[in-house]
């Protein structure tokens, strides 16, 4: 069972900056909701509160004392939020691991903690040379510890922080990738879990590109099967593949390139419950889905869980035997921008239709022909050439998120391909303040019932 910890990268220089204010020791607490998974305990950072001066009876370079009333209200609010409790301190000089007197002090304090709230873990983090490196761990009831294995931050910027990563090696092959970003970045790739949403002309391009780029672990989601249609998009298919689920030739398609990529295949409807929280435990996720339906689930599992998405889509504007228009779109979903409610790429009559249409079609046509919901949409036209650009460009969004390659220090939230102008353009529209998204109450919130705050269709 490993240990993590996920937190917003405003919180995140929020923190840093309070615990590097002066040269001495500075201690902050951190409030955040714990989702349990099958091979991971997950802490979601959901409040910072600083430790303030008035709160330290001394301290110096190498030590503080504070005060019982501060940390016991930090607890008290840690238990009122169904939280774990994280006392987070600096080491301006000296070790960037725990000390000896770590060790003495933080034993009463998580004692403390657990007899307010003992169900569940608490932990504590040393920040050193300047925040740029952490350290944690997590404290059990009985007094034993265990390492914190990552600790992402969420913004702008995408950080994985290993603090006890080694050297592990690098395969061959991954050598030129090693010589564009360096060997720190492909041990990064090596370890990230990506969830993807759709394995057709766009999702499989993606799947492609993460396979090669390396990524450990690949979580891919689709209900559907192979047709003859799907033939002159999707990689790793051919004309003998009719009928075949579509995540079964991806986890195929992994194993025929054997790099050592890890595919969980998953053949069902993202609009199940059982299947929606499996993307839980991705570090980010690629929506290349055109179900309005399953668009809203990523867009609040981002909020809830603090987990990037990247939603894709292309759209071809066919004019007889001629093309009008071919549009693609790369955005990204997270805490503090506009999901794509906000940005009408998605409406709620929309979402209510796709779900009607894939959990009963007959009513779905019959609410169509009365005028009810929108109709079912034919097959649109597609092609390899644009949804594979599509997911190059988000794939590259990706490494620019964790590796900082480009020019600009802004990032924006979307992409809009207009490839009949040869044209690309980007913003950052602002969240509507009414929207679910900016509610703060929900960034960070995990396993509230009922999951995500939706409907679920019943389980086959």
């Amino acid at each position: 069972m490993r240990h993590t910890v996920t937190i917003l990268e405003a919180d995140f220089e929020r923190l840093t900056s309070h615990l590097y204010r002066s040269k001495d020791e500075e201690a902050a607490y951190l409030v955040a909701r714990i989702v349990n998974l099958p091979d991971e305990v997950r802490l979601l950072v959901r409040a910072v509160i600083p430790v303030l001066s008035r709160d330290i009876e001394s301290q110096s370079p190498v030590d503080m004392v504070i005060r019982s009333q501060s940390y016991v209200q930090a607890i008290k609010r840690s238990k009122v939020d169904e939280s774990a409790f994280i006392f987070v301190h600096s080491h301006p000089v000296g070790s960037n691991t725990f000390s000896e007197q770590d060790d003495r002090e933080e034993l009463p304090l998580f004692a403390l903690a657990h007899s307010r709230n003992e169900k569940i873990v608490h932990a504590s983090l040393v920040a050193s040379e300047m925040g740029q490196r952490l350290i944690g761990r997590v404290w059990f009831p009985d007094g034993s510890r265990a390492p914190i294995d990552l600790i992402r931050v969420v913004g702008a910027r995408w950080r994985f922080l290993f603090p006890c990563s080694g050297s592990d090696s690098i395969p061959e092959y991954f050598d030129r990738q090693v010589r564009a970003f360096g060997a720190e970045i492909q041990r990064l790739l090596c370890r990230l879990h990506v969830g993807v949403v759709g394995a057709g002309g766009i999702g499989s391009a993606i799947i492609e590109q993460l396979i090669r780029l390396g990524v450990g672990k690949l979580t891919v989601v689709d209900h559907d099967v192979f047709d003859d249609t799907n033939v002159n998009r999707v990689y790793g298919s051919s004309t003998f593949d009719k009928g075949v689920a579509k995540v079964n030739i991806a986890a195929r398609q992994a194993a025929s390139i054997g790099v050592g990529t890890r595919l969980k295949p998953i053949s069902k409807h993202l609009g199940y419950k059982s299947v929606a929280t499996e993307l839980r435990g991705c570090d980010l996720i690629f929506g290349c889905t055109d179900d309005q339906w399953g668009r809203s689930i990523l867009s609040r599992l981002s909020i809830y869980y603090l987990v990037p998405v990247f939603d894709l889509g292309v759209i071809i504007d066919p004019d007889g035997e001629l093309i009008r228009s071919v549009h693609g779109r790369v955005t990204v979903l997270q805490p503090g921008y506009a999901c794509l409610f906000c940005r009408e790429r998605i409406t709620p009559d929309g979402v209510t239709a796709d779900s009607i249409a894939a959990t009963d079609p007959e009513r779905a046509a019959a609410l169509a022909a009365e005028g009810y919901i929108s109709g079912v949409q034919a097959h649109a036209p597609a092609v390899v050439s644009f949804t594979s650009a599509i997911a190059s460009a988000a794939v590259a969004e990706l490494l620019d998120r964790i590796v900082g390659y480009k020019t600009s220090e802004s990032k924006s939230s979307e992409f809009i391909y207009r490839f009949e102008a040869d044209a690309i353009s980007r913003n950052t529209r602002l969240a509507r303040p009414d929207c679910f998204c900016m509610n703060k109450k929900l960034w960070g919130a995990g396993d509230r019932k009922p999951f995500l705050g939706v409907t679920w269709r019943p389980e086959e």
